[in-house]
């Protein structure tokens, strides 16, 4: 009974060591590319029984260097897999092949679960912030593409641990160490079901990655400040974070809204100057009773100026924001030109010519509530930029999977804002009051 007790003490405390290695070696990959872009690692945090592993970064803002950033996490750690596979065919040592096995089972893990990833994102139905998601919004890869590269590198990795690295023979002499006989006519059998254990707790894992089970990892977006808020605990209006910019500054704000109420997430200029792009000194960044996923509001470029994020009276639920800056470069300035375009009304369709964006509608809509402008195939990886221009008020959302997604409301401008995946079909309804106005979409699938 002691030793019994003894050898699952142990085989307890070599799992939780590989769990930490590879945590660390994940995150290590995240800030070892931070690093070598030249960014800063603001947080690191691989203290698994306390909270998810995660890092935080400022100094990458270039969309094809977050792609890298977030591809090095599931990536970096695979080059573990050559020396694990060689110290397992010459190790002697029961409980260093215990520990190997579990590395290598974690390695091919993640580069299934990859694919899986990769594969959801191109049939609109994984997470978007999870690390392969991120890397393919921001490079632009075609994510089929990328699941058969994560599907070879899978077999080729599998294979190498298991003809190499002889994972039957040790996965039989650790099963026969765990029971106390290590008899050799025992080893086939517990080969085969050590192994078909193998592969069917990593099919699991990167199974639970596409459909959302309660533990898959989630990750955080970059970012120099994290707001966890309850909302009950505010007063009504109240503003729960406010800033000051001191140059043209571009903003990424991402959040996530757990509401019991509608909710209202506003941008507000302090001092009451009016946004270019829509003329009033207040921005909706959030409107609804839900957000399950994180959602994106990115690149806004703010001037000179005190701003806060306020919530609207009596909302009930709670609120996770992260907020990430960096000085306004000349695109995002360029973009701040057509804002003031559409203000003065000499936007024109050739005005935004975005690489990657297709006009998919231009026309005057009259006053009238709820018009149905367009239908949009589903998926992952849409973004939209629209203008409205004239003096009417207009209110811009888009509806699909039971949900809608405010995207102009109070504004006249959005520019690359990010749509929520979902399966099947959407549609962008516009509703305008006061005067017609004619409205300018582009839409870009990644």
């Amino acid at each position: 009974m002691k030793k019994t007790v003894l050898r699952l003490t142990a085989g307890i405390a070599v799992a939780l060591a590989v769990i930490f290695l590879y945590a660390l070696a994940h995150e290590g990959g995240h800030a070892l590319m931070v690093l070598l872009l030249g960014g800063q690692v603001t947080n690191f945090q691989v203290n698994f029984l306390r909270h998810p592993p995660q890092i935080s970064y400022t100094g990458v803002s270039d969309p094809l260097h977050r792609a890298l950033v977030s591809l090095a996490g599931p990536v970096l750690p695979l080059l573990l897999i050559p020396p694990a596979t060689l110290v397992l065919r010459r190790t002697g040592s029961v409980p260093v092949k215990g520990a190997l096995l579990l590395l290598l089972l974690a390695l091919l893990s993640t580069t299934l679960t990859s694919a899986a990833v990769s594969l959801g994102c191109g049939l609109g139905g994984s997470q978007p912030s999870e690390d392969l998601a991120k890397f393919l919004r921001y490079s632009g890869a075609n994510p089929f593409a990328v699941a058969a590269g994560f599907c070879v590198l899978f077999a080729l990795s599998f294979l190498l641990a298991w003809k190499v690295g002889r994972v039957p023979a040790a996965a039989a002499s650790v099963a026969a160490a765990l029971r106390g006989s290590p008899q050799e006519g025992r080893q086939p059998l517990a080969a085969r079901t050590a192994a078909a254990a193998v592969l069917l707790a990593v099919f699991a894992a990167a199974f639970s990655q596409v459909i959302g089970w309660p533990g898959s990892s989630q990750g955080e977006p970059p970012h120099h400040t994290k707001l966890e808020i309850d909302l009950a605990e505010l007063g009504p209006g109240e503003a729960f974070y406010t800033f000051h910019v001191q140059e043209p500054t571009s903003y990424d704000f991402v959040y996530r809204v757990a509401a019991r109420s509608e909710v209202k997430l506003r941008l507000v200029n302090l001092q009451g100057e009016p946004f270019a792009h829509s003329g009033q000194s207040s921005l909706i960044l959030f409107q609804g009773t839900r957000s399950p996923s994180l959602s994106y509001f990115m690149g806004f470029t703010l001037l000179e100026g005190e701003y806060a994020l306020e919530i609207s009276p009596d909302s009930r639920g709670s609120l996770q924001v992260y907020i990430d800056s960096r000085p306004a470069d000349p695109v995002a300035l360029g973009y701040l030109e057509l804002i003031q375009a559409v203000s003065a009304g000499t936007f024109t369709a050739e005005s935004y010519q975005e690489e990657g964006y297709e006009l998919v509608f231009q026309g005057q809509l009259p006053e009238g509530e709820n018009q149905l402008l367009i239908e949009v195939p589903g998926g992952s990886g849409l973004k939209i930029s629209a203008f409205a221009v004239g003096e009417g008020e207009v209110e811009l959302y888009y509806s699909a999977g039971g949900s809608a997604d405010t995207i102009l409301q109070g504004s006249k401008a959005t520019i690359g804002r990010w749509l929520e995946a979902h399966g099947g079909r959407g549609e962008l309804r516009a509703s305008v009051r006061g005067a017609p106005v004619t409205l300018f979409i582009y839409l870009s699938r990644n």
